[in-house]
């Protein structure tokens, strides 16, 4: 099972399927705002908890990926730590959301957004940014789930760099 989620050699799952939570909770935030600027914002309250909805459904499938990426990486080294850290702050972005959902769900039939969802919603898409900001390092700075010999297949790389030589000096 862990090889489905880790996805196909040069073709990490996780990182496709984050894009889905990382746009559903932040638009949700803005139906919460157009549901105050609209003649009858009902629409807009029932679609930000719809966004919501489907982005928990997402995040659980990204999370169980994200997991399986996790396993492999040495205990204890700079790189566990900080995807230790990224697990956490999404973990905590998938909570805040969970208790999102449930106060938002309580009562769906009012024209805008309450203060209280609204607010966690603003913390949630701060500390969901966070948590993709230390996903990116884990990507760019640590190479994790960065396969080179996919980027040397087609002619990309260190190696291929090497043997074109320096530019052109004319």
């Amino acid at each position: 099972m862990a090889n489905l989620l880790r996805g196909g050699k040069g073709r990490p799952l996780h990182p496709w399927l984050v894009h889905y939570p990382s746009a559903l909770y932040p638009t949700s935030l803005l139906f919460d705002g157009l549901s105050h600027v609209a003649a009858d914002g009902n629409p807009f309250v029932r679609g930000a908890f719809a966004l919501i909805v489907i982005g928990l459904a997402m995040s659980v499938v990204a999370a169980a990926a994200g997991f399986a990426d996790f396993l492999p990486i040495d205990g204890g080294s700079p790189t566990w730590r900080l995807a230790v850290l990224h697990m956490t702050a999404q973990l905590v972005t998938a909570g805040v959301f969970v208790a999102n959902a449930i106060l938002r769900g309580r009562d769906l039939d009012v024209t805008a957004s309450a203060v209280g969802p609204v607010i966690l919603s603003v913390c949630g898409v701060l500390i969901l940014w966070l948590g993709n900001l230390l996903g990116t390092e884990l990507v760019y700075r640590h190479g994790r789930r960065v396969e080179q010999a996919v980027a040397l297949d087609r002619g990309v790389g260190p190696s291929a760099a090497a043997s074109e030589g320096p530019p052109d000096a004319g």
